[in-house]
């Protein structure tokens, strides 16, 4: 009997995973709504925010499904031999639209965040996904080429690691060991590989060339006051760069703002909700006071 090749076990783990969090009345359904996790993340991190969804009238009303993405720390080992990782993010939307109906609003974190932005805006954006709104949750930009240089190339692999320190600390909450931390990361580091690294760093290097001017959706970028690896001013500039754009940054918090203050991101998505289902044909416009709330 010839031996199972690696990629041959792979293929039976199911890349993407949907499930529908929560239900609304039928004489009272909101949009559907896709929470997508980021890298080496998975759905547990929306679970605090759909635990407080019945607490928000838009929330309440929304339906809400999260995706197991291929990057989940449990995922496909071979998702990044894929060349163009935007088209898990397509092939997810595709899925969804055929067993619960379109995504009318979709929240990325983080790599998706940007996976998100490539498909919607990237210099090769296909045509074929009209979503009504989208939220991108500590999203990684930068706007010019020479905004990369060899000592940002040095500092990401160490930035990487932190990233998931600070989710493994995240997700423990009160049961975290710190001193284990830094070791659990090393490891999941090594379960993502330098494909799964690669993909992260092409993504983010091609982040000059989104279409940010471009984009029609009516977007609203959530970033954490204290997150040090998506730092605040890269969210700041995709803003200003995006005219469909808000900007709302929550205090006292980091990378995961939606575990850290699951609250306020609630309340925050609520809104955003709510602006977009009882005004959608203002839902693009700014905020005529401010391009920046805090919270």
């Amino acid at each position: 009997m010839m031996p199972t090749h690696p990629s041959h076990r792979a293929e039976r783990v199911a890349p993407v995973l949907l499930q529908q969090r929560t239900t609304a009345d039928a004489g009272e359904a909101g949009p559907r709504v896709l929470l997508l996790h980021g890298m080496a993340d998975s759905s547990a991190v929306w679970d605090r925010l759909c635990a407080l969804a019945p607490h928000h009238d838009a929330l309440r009303r929304a339906r809400l499904h999260s995706a197991a993405l291929p990057w989940r720390g449990t995922g496909p080992s071979d998702w990044a031999h894929r060349p163009e990782p935007t088209t898990w993010i397509s092939d997810t939307l595709d899925q969804m639209a055929a067993t619960a109906g379109p995504a009318d609003v979709v929240v990325a974190h983080s790599f998706s965040a940007m996976l998100l932005l490539d498909l919607l805006c990237g210099p090769s954006a296909p045509a074929g996904h009209r979503i009504g709104g989208i939220v991108l949750v500590s999203p990684f930009f930068r706007p010019r080429p020479e905004d990369f240089d060899w000592d940002t190339l040095k500092g990401l692999p160490e930035q990487f690691v932190r990233t998931m320190e600070e989710g493994i600390r995240v997700a423990a909450g009160s049961r975290a060991k710190p001193e284990l931390h830094r070791a659990m990361a090393e490891r999941l580091c090594e379960t993502i590989g330098p494909y799964g690294w690669s993909r992260f760093l092409e993504t983010y290097l091609r982040t000059p060339w989104l279409r940010t001017a471009e984009l029609r959706t009516t977007t609203l970028v959530v970033s954490g006051a204290e997150d040090r690896i998506a730092v605040p001013g890269e969210a700041e500039t995709l803003v200003a760069r995006t005219p469909s754009a808000a900007l709302h940054m929550i205090e006292g918090t980091g990378h995961f703002p939606m575990s850290e203050r699951p609250a306020q991101f609630a309340d925050v998505l609520d809104g955003f909700l709510r602006r977009i289902t009882a005004h959608p044909e203002t839902a693009r416009m700014r905020p005529l006071s401010t391009l920046v709330e805090r919270t």
